[in-house]
């Protein structure tokens, strides 16, 4: 492969091959490549095909309807390097193009090739697109072949979207800068877009080669699951929800559609023995948990609710009381949320009796304080009380063996939050106050203090302190920059709409400047 580097177009070959296998076409690969290298267009789309110059021109020569062609690798290295040096293509030439690489001439020149053509010439490039009809094209990103189905073996859904070409720019970009290893490179790429992007990036930074080996195994399907995969399949699980904390619902979504997709598939493909298929429900039930929680920070209740009921289904299919009472806990604080308070009280008093059932102490505390929550919101004080005194009993206890990890997060400073809620809820501002300071004196995830600051806030407007409810919704305002909660931004102009009977007062007009920078409320008219 002489005059150009043998290195890169191996490289974007392999590349190419990972990314048609998820589904993009030539024309979508030829837009990533575009983003990471440094290269015309009319090279770029070589690369996405993975030809040699020697393959490209013969490709041409056996296009030419006339039976003249005679281009040589030299003088396709000239056209590709126009207009830095070398030889601009005809118009004729770049419509060949177009039909060996199936796609429009319009796409292998740059705009300022394209404005040195005639007017004439132009026409041409613009008449010449060779792309299937768009009834046959894909259209934007494409969709991972896997898709993902509830456990009772309902139709497959659509996966959630592999990522666009600037994602898997940045994270060839991660990838050159964080591993040396071509192979390993390779791998870990493959490996990334099929869970979802660059968020997949910190997960398999967890794992060992050796893991990493037996993940790819079961994303390509070479060869039977075992107990070894199942347990890098958890580990990737569990590991996947502390990535909300830095990146948020957004950006994680996708990795944990991906992780869902492939438990699925295993499940779907694969006879397995009852111990390892009872592991991989499991996960599935997990992973289906964690995205419908995602969903719903989203606000995409509907995704949240069918991903919720799809754990719950998978949940009982391995009878286990705990997951079945948080999922239950789930949809209660989605209703809650959504201000349904019967549905709320249905699947908070479903959950109460499975959580009967359950070992762990941990979520029962975090049940007793779901359960006080929509108690006060409709209007019982005193069993909202008497759930929160046992909440805080309970989490005060030592962790038990039995607690599941999906509950890491949960301590005494979450009843304190949510005590603050309550409060808020009873319009008892004092001990909103009160109990939102106690918990701010500890750690907690960014959505979590952005919502106690907004708790706070609400304290401090049934009180008409309106200087401090500014600057705490100023606070929870800027969380939402570095995080893409929707729960927390609708939470935001939720607060901020209760200031307006002070829209005079400066600190409320203040306040209305930064959300505005902020792009958390419309601008002025």
């Amino acid at each position: 492969m002489p005059g150009e580097g043998a290195h890169t177009l191996l490289e974007c070959r392999r590349r190419s091959a990972a990314l048609r296998a998820l589904g993009y076409d030539f024309e979508q690969i030829a837009d990533l490549f575009s983003v990471c290298h440094d290269a015309s267009p009319l090279r770029v789309h070589r690369y996405a095909y993975g030809f040699t110059a020697a393959e490209a021109a013969a490709r041409y020569n056996d296009l030419d309807p006339a039976g003249t062609a005679a281009l040589r690798e030299s003088r396709l290295y000239e056209f590709e390097h126009w207009p830095q040096r070398g030889m601009r293509p005809t118009a004729h030439t770049i419509a060949l193009f177009a039909r060996g690489y199936r796609t429009a001439a319009r796409r292998l020149v740059s705009d300022q090739v394209y404005a040195s053509y005639t007017v004439r010439d132009r026409d041409l490039i613009d008449r010449t697109d060779h792309r299937p009809l768009p009834a046959h094209r894909p259209a934007g990103v494409p969709v991972r072949p896997v898709g993902h189905a509830t456990m009772d073996g309902e139709a497959a859904r659509p996966a959630f979207p592999a990522p666009a070409a600037k994602e898997c720019a940045a994270l060839l970009r991660a990838l050159g800068a964080e591993e040396a290893d071509v192979k390993r490179r390779d791998l870990l790429f493959e490996l990334a877009l099929a869970l979802g992007g660059t968020p997949a990036l910190v997960l398999l930074r967890h794992l060992s080669p050796p893991e990493q080996d037996r993940l790819a195994v079961a994303v390509r399907a070479t060869a039977r699951v075992d107990g070894a995969t199942v347990e890098v399949i958890e580990k990737l699980a569990a590991r996947c929800r502390r990535l909300d904390d830095d990146f948020g619902p957004a950006k994680v979504l996708p990795t944990v559609a991906g992780q869902r997709a492939l438990v699925t598939d295993l499940l779907r493909r694969e006879t397995l023995l009852p111990g390892l298929r009872h592991r991989l429900v499991r996960a599935y039930a997990e992973l289906s948990q964690l995205a419908g929680w995602l969903h719903h920070d989203l606000l995409d209740h509907a995704g949240a609710r069918s991903r919720y009921r799809e754990g719950l289904a998978a949940a009982h299919e391995i009878r286990d009381p705990t997951l079945i009472a948080y999922l239950h806990t789930c949809l209660a604080n989605m209703a809650r949320f959504q201000g349904q308070g019967g549905e709320a009280l249905d699947h908070i008093y479903a959950a109460q009796g499975w959580a009967t059932h359950s070992p762990s102490p941990l979520f029962r505390s975090l049940h007793a304080v779901d359960l006080a929550r929509i108690l006060a919101m409709n209007g019982d004080a005193a069993g909202s009380e008497r759930a929160l005194s046992r909440s805080l009993l309970l989490a005060g206890q030592p962790r038990h063996e039995a607690d599941p990890a999906y509950l890491y997060w949960w301590t005494a400073h979450g009843v304190e939050r949510h005590t603050a809620s309550c409060m808020l809820a009873l319009r008892r501002p004092d001990e909103a106050i009160a109990s939102a300071e106690r918990a701010l004196t500890g750690p907690m995830r960014k959505p979590a203090r952005g919502g106690t600051l907004l708790r706070y806030a609400g304290a401090l407007i049934q009180k008409r302190e309106i200087p401090g409810a500014t600057e705490k919704i100023r606070e929870a305002a800027r969380i939402t920059v570095a995080h893409s909660s929707g729960r927390l931004t609708d939470s935001v102009r939720q607060s901020h709409a209760r200031l307006r009977p002070w829209t005079d007062n400066k600190h409320v007009q203040a306040l209305d400047e930064e959300l505005r920078a902020l792009r958390l409320i419309p601008a002025r008219p």
